[in-house]
């Protein structure tokens, strides 16, 4: 179902974010946000999650989530399977069917260390995993590809999109000019002064 932004304002202090805001997500659409820091791409973010309360404005319908943040946020002395399995846990079929999803980003060897021990790139490799595992009607990503290289970016990319199995995405990123090539749909946010904004 379509995800409908309508009358958004929301600010911090005397710093006002979103005024009037309007954005309509197209059930299965892929989007991407990309704006100078401080302009909404987090806090945006956020309200979809419920995380923060808009001033005023509305999203509907409810829909259920998944999210890569911009920290990782994995579960500490687990490795790369649990993760994925807290998540959406299963019995053996399912555990195996995870470990081939995990192969698909991560060397087999690293699927059972410890997040801890696995490089940064890596551990931010198992959190778009995740997120992707997670049952959901839409995927939101903050900065999903943070600390990967380029040739990780694209294969990161192109995973994600395999993976997506008709939800809509959401991903901000400072990293437009390497996603070129992908099917997203870019949208505008805020600029300062400019506040009203549509997705036509």
């Amino acid at each position: 179902m379509d995800i409908q932004i309508q009358g958004l304002y929301h600010s911090f202090g005397e710093k006002q974010l979103f005024q009037n805001y309007k954005l309509c997500l197209r059930e299965g659409g892929v989007y991407g946000l990309t704006a100078p820091s401080g302009r909404g791409k987090t806090t945006l973010l956020r309200i979809l999650l419920g995380l923060l309360s808009p001033d005023r404005g509305s999203v509907t319908p409810k829909v259920h989530y998944s999210a890569v943040f911009q920290t990782d946020r994995l579960l500490p002395g687990q490795n790369a399977l649990e993760q994925l399995l807290f998540v959406r846990g299963g019995g053996r079929g399912e555990r195996e069917e995870c470990r081939r999803f995990l192969r698909e980003l991560l060397p087999e060897d690293s699927l059972l260390q410890p997040v801890e021990e696995l490089s940064g790139g890596m551990q931010r490799r198992v959190a778009i995993a995740r997120a992707l595992w997670a049952e959901s009607d839409c995927v939101l990503m903050d900065e999903p590809f943070t600390g990967l290289d380029e040739e990780s970016l694209h294969r990161s990319a192109d995973f994600i999109l395999e993976h997506l199995q008709g939800r809509t995405l959401l991903l901000s990123t400072h990293q437009k000019e390497l996603l070129q090539a992908y099917p997203i749909t870019w949208v505008r946010l805020p600029e300062q002064g400019f506040i009203d904004s549509v997705l036509p």
